[in-house]
């Protein structure tokens, strides 16, 4: 008999739960441009920028996704690029949140990005998939352990022209992040 077709023992464990998040991912002149100003905040020893390769706006994550639901999901990103279209975001806040997020924020959040967040909320849910349930505050995360008093005072806002958004899973104690799949918006602003 092959061992490779061998059926699993009965006490086999389940996959591993993936942690995912539906994200916009900064065009590479964008990202030169968040470094940029990411160095003009005051780190201290304690502060973990995030490298800049890394750089995206969380729209919608969801810690514990089972892997034979991913293909759901990556319907589910494609239907939503598919009816949204792409928007301007102006990152015009730069704060530090308890328990140290250094980010970038907008003031006002364009009416067509919450659109976006809400279809990929509900299809979350109707799927009955675990989504994050806090309040959504888009933000572009800067750094980690930061503190109060580290961010600029004055700054230019920087312009982001949102033209399509990425299905990325998290791989939790490795620090990387994988591009399940990416998407342009239908109706691009």
């Amino acid at each position: 008999m092959n061992p490779a077709a061998a059926p699993a023992p009965a006490h086999a464990q389940a996959p591993e739960a993936w942690r995912l998040f539906f994200a916009l991912d900064p065009s590479p002149a964008l990202r030169r441009r968040l470094a940029a100003h990411a160095a003009s905040w005051r780190w201290n020893e304690h502060s973990r920028p995030v490298a800049q390769r890394k750089l995206h706006l969380t729209l919608l994550f969801l810690p514990k996704v089972d892997p034979e639901l991913v293909p759901a999901l990556l319907r589910l990103g494609a239907a939503a690029a598919s009816i949204h279209a792409g928007c301007l975001l102006c990152l015009d806040r730069a704060e530090v949140w308890p328990g140290g997020i250094a980010h970038l924020a907008p003031s006002q959040v364009p009416a067509p990005l919450q659109a976006l967040h809400d279809t990929l909320l509900r299809g979350a849910r109707e799927a009955r998939m675990s989504c994050d349930t806090r309040p959504w505050h888009p933000h572009l995360t800067l750094a980690r352990r930061a503190e109060p008093g580290q961010a600029p005072q004055h700054f230019e806002a920087l312009r982001w022209q949102v033209r399509g958004l990425s299905l990325q899973r998290s791989q939790l104690g490795s620090g990387r992040y994988e591009v399940l799949d990416r998407w342009p918006l239908a109706g691009r602003a």
